[in-house]
């Protein structure tokens, strides 16, 4: 039986909680639908930058450039012992294969849904706010409409972050190892689904500010306690990290996750720091 007193929400039984969160989760579910329909066309576009790293010199190849003509000049023997005056490799296109009829379409698909995620996202926070609102004060409540915000921002920020910076350089390193004997041969499924995959994970990493910043205001957690963490975070980010085969995508995932519990910490300390003011 529905609660008619928000008061009494908290007093709840099992059975209503797990309808309540039946209920969430449907709102969400055809949320994601809907966004996935506006974002259909939009799919072709977020497709097209994966690609671009397949298609054309990456600012990987041009930082490369420069950091080598810095070596040269700064340090000429290092330069020549390293190899480094060697003529670059030219930039090759490759394209994407698939293999299966309707492959290319269950890529968009793909696509689609995380792209719609992505603008179903505000609803999807605030049906999440919900679900845990009556297990908060009336001050607590307050933060909802910053946390729609700033957790929308963070997660795409996160996720823009990875197809434009950590992509590329991911792609980049991959191609390296190719030579006139090896040459990559590169499905399409597996492209767009570790692309993807990968887009996810930083988005999700990119909350982790948010999510100090209300446990902050909330004064659930203090900077103290998560520097007493630093390490038992490092490991964590390695531990997550490692669920990637190769050891490069790992070191992209690990640097900026671990980058982020500093700035959760930067941001926590912040937050005390103006509650603190407030008092004197």
């Amino acid at each position: 039986m529905k609660k008619n007193n928000p008061n009494d929400d908290s007093k709840m039984s099992f059975l209503e909680h797990f309808i309540e969160l039946r209920k969430r989760i449907i709102y969400i579910f055809i949320a994601i639908v809907i966004g996935m329909g506006l974002s259909w066309h939009l799919s072709y576009t977020a497709i097209h930058f994966i690609e671009l790293p397949l298609e054309k010199p990456t600012y990987i190849t041009y930082f490369s450039g420069m950091l080598k003509k810095a070596i040269k000049k700064k340090l000429p023997a290092a330069y020549y012992a390293f190899g480094l005056n060697k003529t670059p490799k030219k930039f090759v296109r490759h394209i994407l294969h698939y293999s299966k009829p309707l492959e290319p379409f269950f890529m968009q698909v793909k696509a689609s849904i995380v792209m719609g995620f992505m603008i179903a996202l505000p609803f999807i926070l605030f049906e999440i706010w919900q679900f845990i609102k009556p297990g908060l004060s009336k001050k607590e409540r307050r933060y909802i409409f910053p946390f729609m915000f700033f957790g929308t921002i963070f997660f795409i920020a996160g996720m823009i972050f990875m197809i434009l910076y950590i992509w590329p350089a991911v792609i980049n390193f991959s191609l390296s190892y190719q030579s006139p004997n090896l040459s990559p041969l590169i499905n399409l499924t597996h492209y767009i689904n570790f692309a993807l995959r990968l887009s996810l994970i930083f988005g999700i990493i990119f909350e982790l500010p948010v999510l100090s910043a209300l446990l902050s205001f909330a004064g659930i957690i203090k900077p103290g306690f998560l520097k007493k963490y630093r390490k038992y975070a490092l490991i964590l980010s390695l531990i997550i990290a490692a669920f990637h085969a190769d050891i490069v995508t790992m070191f992209f995932i690990a640097v900026p996750l671990y980058s982020m519990y500093e700035v959760s910490i930067l941001i926590s300390r912040l937050i005390w720091g103006m509650k603190n003011v407030k008092h004197i």
